[in-house]
């Protein structure tokens, strides 16, 4: 069953592949945005994993898919002295499905060590959301139904409504070390180019509260200004700027990887690094230059 599995797969790019790797990744998904605006930080990380198909189409460009998996949050309380008396914060998982190209600067099927760069295009899910206190105990609030910045209200005319799916731009770069014929270890830094500004749910300005509650209820009014909390001060005048529209959010992950070849180093028979070997020919040697479409 896996094996046919991975058959459907792998097989569109099998004609042209040399070689297949399918690598697993861990390490730290984080944001960077109008609750988190440095560029990278550890502050507010959180745990991030998924799952990388590769196939080769020459010694040194692989088409890469993938999908990966985190969560993401931002506070104004860990955020730039200015915008703390703000006091929004978000969180939200993130799943991410992506498909590229990979080049790499030394071919592995030559060399130990291979640093590479990659590019491609993705598709994202998301769903921020924060806990709020509304007198019964803090309960879990999804912020895109609450229009928080007037978004498709018609009485306030605020923004567009942000869509939960959108598509991205996965880039960055990595090195790889080959321990033997079929397994490798990696570092892999990954900056995703986003083309919205309300993965945290903020991002222009704030709206005439009364009209906000009018339309959405007194939960999205609390919701959208939270700074009483954090210094009593009242909600702000409708048309103060609430976020930065100039500069949509970006997400990241750093993360180590663990890479196994599927195809055998010498006969390309389909062997998940000699589990599913079939007659000989996997070892621990160094790859050869060339090897073919595997043989399932």
């Amino acid at each position: 069953m896996l094996r046919n599995l991975i058959v459907v797969l792998l097989f569109p790019a099998c004609l042209h592949a040399q070689r297949v790797d399918m690598d697993v990744f861990v390490g730290m998904s984080n944001y960077q945005g109008d609750l988190q605006q440095m560029v990278f930080t550890f502050s507010n990380a959180q745990f991030a994993g998924g799952l990388i198909g590769k196939i080769a189409i020459g010694n040194k460009v692989y088409v890469r898919t993938g999908f990966s998996f985190g969560k993401l949050i931002g506070d104004d309380k860990t955020n730039n002295e200015k915008n703390k008396p703000r006091n929004l914060n978000f969180e939200s998982k993130l799943n991410e499905f992506s498909l590229g190209l990979e080049y790499h600067f030394v071919n592995m099927e030559a060399g130990k060590i291979s640093p590479y760069v990659f590019v491609s295009g993705g598709i994202f899910k998301y769903n921020p959301y924060t806990f709020y206190n509304d007198g019964s105990g803090m309960k879990k609030y999804y912020l895109e139904p609450l229009s928080t910045e007037g978004q498709g209200i018609s009485s306030i005319n605020g923004a567009a409504p942000y869509k939960l799916t959108q598509f991205c731009v996965p880039f960055g770069m990595g090195i790889k070390y080959q321990l033997n014929c079929n397994l490798n270890l990696g570092i892999e830094f990954r900056q995703t180019k986003l083309f919205t500004d309300y993965l945290d749910d903020v991002s222009q300005k704030y709206v005439d509260q009364a009209a906000l509650r009018a339309a959405k209820g007194q939960i999205a009014a609390d919701i959208a200004w939270r700074g009483d909390e954090y210094n009593g001060n009242p909600y702000p005048s409708a048309g103060k700027p609430r976020g930065n529209p100039a500069q949509n959010d970006w997400y990241y992950f750093a993360c180590f990887t663990v890479g196994l070849r599927l195809n055998d180093c010498q006969s390309g028979m389909f062997s998940l690094g000699g589990i599913f070997n079939r007659g000989g020919g996997g070892d621990s040697k160094r790859i050869r230059n060339q090897v073919g479409c595997p043989k399932f």
